[in-house]
């Protein structure tokens, strides 16, 4: 199974050291060149972002983490699974 290991530690260390973590990211089961796989994705993603960022308080802190661990997930996708999560995030033109 292809997943993700979206380290937590630099996003939480000046908040909470002991709460740390590690969270992996299922993603070889999705088709990311689909709007539905992609979907699933971002699902999957938001979940590990709140188990990650639970500690931080419910301010500009905890958006921040959370979109830091969106923007690592998808960077610690390979090339060609990148590319078809962000063509499956464009709107179609008709």
């Amino acid at each position: 199974m292809k997943t993700l290991a979206s380290l937590a530690a630099v996003l939480t260390l000046a908040a909470a050291p002991a709460s740390a973590s590690e969270v992996r990211i299922a993603w070889g089961d999705l088709d990311l060149a689909t709007p539905a796989g992609a979907e699933i994705f971002d699902a999957r993603v938001r979940a590990a972002a709140r188990k990650l960022c639970r500690n931080l308080p419910m301010t500009a802190g905890r958006a921040a983490c959370q979109a830091a661990v969106r923007d690592e997930a998808v960077t610690l996708l390979p090339g060609a699974a990148q590319v078809d999560y962000a063509l499956s995030r464009v709107p179609l033109v008709a």
